[in-house]
């Protein structure tokens, strides 16, 4: 018994040094956040936003009636006074070209 438990112990510790390489091979940094360009709700507002919307983390698209409908969510923003948060911006649009400001938050972790 003692023959076959030597093996083991000596390739568990030949694997050691080799786990603790994997570890630092995905090792990640630390993520630079999104600066999302500062957007206002007001009467009348038009954002075309496919020339200046940084890509999101995740776009949802929608219809309300006869409104349309676009969430973009950032894991990490700075937006407004809002730091490396994870932040939801939701637009609404008639023509699908003009968008309008329709709610902001960040999501609390």
């Amino acid at each position: 018994m003692r023959f076959l438990l030597y093996p083991k112990i000596l390739f568990s510790l030949g694997l050691i040094p080799w786990l603790s390489a994997c570890q630092t091979v995905v090792h990640l940094e630390g993520v630079t956040p999104v600066k999302l360009p500062y957007l206002k709700n007001t009467a009348n507002e038009c954002y075309y936003l496919d020339e200046f919307m940084p890509v999101p983390d995740n776009l949802v698209t929608g219809l309300s009636g006869a409104l349309k409908l676009r969430y973009y969510s950032f894991k990490f923003a700075n937006y407004k006074d809002w730091n490396e948060r994870e932040i939801v911006l939701s637009f609404y649009s008639r023509d699908d070209k003009c968008w309008s400001l329709f709610e902001e938050f960040y999501v609390v972790k």
